[in-house]
């Protein structure tokens, strides 16, 4: 070790109530640090000639410095590979939000041995909201993460599902390095269920230059992939999607505009409760591409249902018959699709694997948040209970964020079952659901909160494990066929 590392150690040695987080030290320029334990209290322990760089308390030749946005940002300058930049260029991506701010390492664990590039610092608005979080908080805790596991494969991080530029701005200037813009406000739900003859009369109405430019770039010609569009199938198309093309248009020269580093642009159009069909999803790319739009992915609403924290629900034929037209789509023009609400999607992970060779870019996100629970139901039956009937409760207030279908009512009485029994209520669909989409209601009560993070540090290695286990199971599904090749 050099020198300045070893002054790290000897000063952490003498400290009393400090534990160290061994794969965490490091040094650069003359300095050296460390995520340690002190009192119960996670910090960064910092010693040398760039010590004045960070912010906190002097003890000797050390600083003990908190877990701030500020602290994090000297250590992306003290380290350059804690922070976060984009993933361009790599083929398997996965999304791996954390809503808590606590599951990265288990994160990186889990990933450890696969060849896929993580997003750790992965949120939407939604969950900024719900969380009182800001991005730069989520960047500063997957930094502070990648440092105590001395991770140094690199990461990114997604603004997810932003629907505004007020927004994508406000994620870049934070230190987002994917922006993946939410398109549903711009999509015309209400034509895809039209009538012919409402779709006739309101295609009558658009713009002569946009009905011009579709019906000469689409019609009476054998496109790729789908084939040939008949004029009614180009009319509904188009009455649905126009706006959302255009929008994207604006917001991808916004993110040109005001970017410092490389940006991964993601289209999503799977915030509908429509099925997008590879037509559509061909008229859309081909659109993007014309207008000097080149997404690094892009996510249709598949079929089947994919929703929040249970398995897929559909058929696997039809998934798999669609995903296929989806992929060679996405072939053609040179992105990867994006699968959202990947957690615990099991069932499909196969085909998307296989079918994709595993260049693909899957989110998952609310997974974390349910393993934590899981560690809570086990050894701190108590507040699992108050936390189950209060999700229970205010079920319906959680529904107004996340749209879900599972029956509360299917949910095991939980006066009626013992301690043990408790953690099995994180594998029945309804109630992990219901666990699932409270959990912004659920930490912003103080009750909650003041025993949840405590309980939490007391605990983080089981749960670390539980990341592990789970999100390797996502893995192991989406990489079988290259690894048995």
């Amino acid at each position: 070790m050099s020198t300045i590392t070893d002054s790290l150690l000897e000063a952490l040695h003498i400290e009393p109530n400090t534990v160290l987080y061994e794969r965490s030290i490091d040094a650069a320029a003359g300095t050296a640090c460390a995520i340690v334990r002190r009192a119960g209290e996670k910090l960064l322990a910092v010693t040398g000639e760039k010590i004045s760089a960070f912010s906190g308390e002097t003890s000797g030749k050390l600083k003990f410095c908190p877990l701030t946005v500020e602290n994090a940002r000297a250590l992306h300058e003290l380290l350059p590979y804690t922070r976060p930049r984009s993933h361009a260029g790599h083929k398997f991506t996965m999304g791996l939000g954390d809503r808590l701010g606590l599951a990265t390492p288990g994160h990186i664990r889990a990933i450890a041995g696969y060849d896929v590039y993580p997003v750790f610092a992965q949120q939407s608005i939604r969950e900024l909201t719900l969380t009182n979080r800001t991005f730069s908080e989520v960047i500063a805790a997957a930094t502070f993460a990648v440092l105590q596991e001395g991770y140094k494969g690199g990461y990114g991080a997604d603004g997810d599902h932003l629907k505004t530029e007020e927004e994508i701005g406000y994620a870049i200037a934070s230190g987002c390095t994917m922006i993946t813009l939410d398109c549903s406000e711009h999509i015309d739900i209400q034509a895809a269920a039209y009538t012919q003859a409402e779709v006739d009369a309101a295609y009558a109405v658009l713009p002569e230059e946009v009905r011009g430019h579709y019906e000469a770039t689409y019609l009476d010609r054998e496109l790729p992939i789908i084939g040939s569009l008949s004029l009614s199938e180009l009319k509904r198309i188009v009455l649905v999607f126009w706006k959302a093309i255009l929008h994207a248009e604006r917001c991808y020269q916004y993110i040109d505009a005001i970017k410092t580093a490389d940006v991964d642009f993601e289209m999503s159009i799977d915030e509908t409760r429509t099925i997008t069909s590879p037509a559509e999803h061909y008229i859309v790319a081909s659109e993007l591409f014309a207008h000097g739009v080149h997404p690094v992915s892009l996510a249709p609403h598949f079929s089947g249902e994919f929703e929040k924290g249970i398995e897929y629900s559909g058929n696997l034929n039809d998934f798999a018959r669609d995903f296929v037209a989806h992929q060679e789509i996405a072939e053609h023009f040179g992105y990867k699709l994006s699968v959202h609400s990947g957690s615990d999607k099991f069932s499909v992970f196969s085909t998307v694997g296989r079918v994709t060779g595993c260049h693909v870019h899957v989110k998952t996100a609310g997974t974390n948040w349910l393993e934590a629970m899981r560690v809570v139901a086990k050894h701190d039956p108590a507040l699992y209970r108050r936390a189950h009937k209060f999700a229970l409760a205010h079920r319906a207030e959680a529904e107004k964020y996340y749209h879900v279908s599972t029956n509360p009512d299917e949910i095991p009485n939980i006066d009626l079952q013992n301690d043990a029994y408790l953690p099995e209520y994180l594998q029945l669909p309804a109630s992990r659901q219901t666990i699932h989409i409270a959990y912004g209601l659920l930490l912003n009560e103080k009750w909650f909160r003041d025993a949840f993070f405590p309980f939490m540090a007391a605990h983080e290695e089981e749960y670390y494990a539980g990341l592990v286990s789970h999100i390797g199971r996502h893995l192991m599904y989406l990489t079988a066929e290259r690894r048995n090749a």
